[in-house]
């Protein structure tokens, strides 16, 4: 019960990474909201969180629009009183397709708000909530080093700055004792599996799993890594480090 009495609030709450971070962290006591522009994903994770008995709120909500960002801290603290963490899951634009001649302008643009915009909105209305709660912990996905060099340019430029920006706003809210990270996964291979989230095999050589981001998280948003700030965690594998992996190789071929 690391998280016991804390409010978890996840935005781009999908598949993935999303749900095994929204199912690890209700597994260990959070009350979890979950944000989504699209409701049917969200409301299976939300439903393994209460066949659990895990309390979670689901809110149908665009990141990008602050209107609906609005509504949706609003809510999460009609329900539960307050947050003391956010995960930043929404982004997307990852191809890689490289030629930056061909790309439309719109798709750069769309790439920038998806990931960067999405971030904004709601990191701006949490600062104060958190810092009355006395402090919290906010972390955004990114992408490791590798996957944005594999991709395009406008997904690499949108995660970067994702990495820029949690960089700067951990300097700019020490003194609010609001912690600030970036999480940096590589391409996460393996499906999530059914059940109660435990952690997956200790081999490095091996893919990897949504389970692997939703542990790094779950330390970041605990009394644990309470003096930690400022990190850009990459969970990869060794990849970023141009790791030759047969079985990740063997994916790709």
């Amino acid at each position: 019960m690391r998280l016991k009495n804390k409010v978890v609030l996840i935005g781009g709450a999908g598949s993935n990474m999303s749900r095994a971070t929204a199912l690890l962290f209700a597994q260990e006591g959070a009350k979890v909201v979950l944000a989504a522009r699209t409701t049917e994903k969200m409301e299976e994770t939300a439903e393994r969180i209460r066949s659990n008995d895990g309390v979670v709120l689901t809110h149908q909500t665009d990141l990008a629009d602050v209107a609906q960002v609005d509504l949706l801290i609003d809510a999460s603290v009609s329900e539960f009183g307050g947050v003391d963490c956010f995960i930043h899951a929404a982004g997307g634009f990852f191809s890689t397709e490289h030629d930056i001649t061909a790309m439309e302008s719109a798709y750069w643009d769309d790439a920038l708000q998806n990931n960067l915009r999405t971030l904004f909105n709601p990191i701006r209305r949490l600062i104060p909530i958190l810092e009355k709660r006395g402090g919290g912990c906010m972390i955004t996905i990114s992408a490791g080093a590798r996957v944005r060099q594999d991709a395009n340019a406008a997904y690499a430029a949108a995660k970067a700055g994702m990495v820029a920006t949690a960089k700067n706003l951990a300097k700019e809210l020490y003194d609010k004792n609001v912690r600030v990270h970036a999480l940096c996964p590589g391409i996460i291979w393996d499906p999530l599996p059914e059940g109660e989230i435990a952690p997956v095999a200790t081999q490095l050589e091996r893919l990897g799993n949504p389970i692997d981001v939703a542990y790094a998280a779950l330390w970041l948003c605990s009394d644990e890594a309470s003096w930690v700030t400022g990190l850009e965690l990459t969970i990869d594998g060794g990849d970023s480090l141009f790791i030759d992996s047969p079985i990740r190789r063997e994916v790709l071929s």
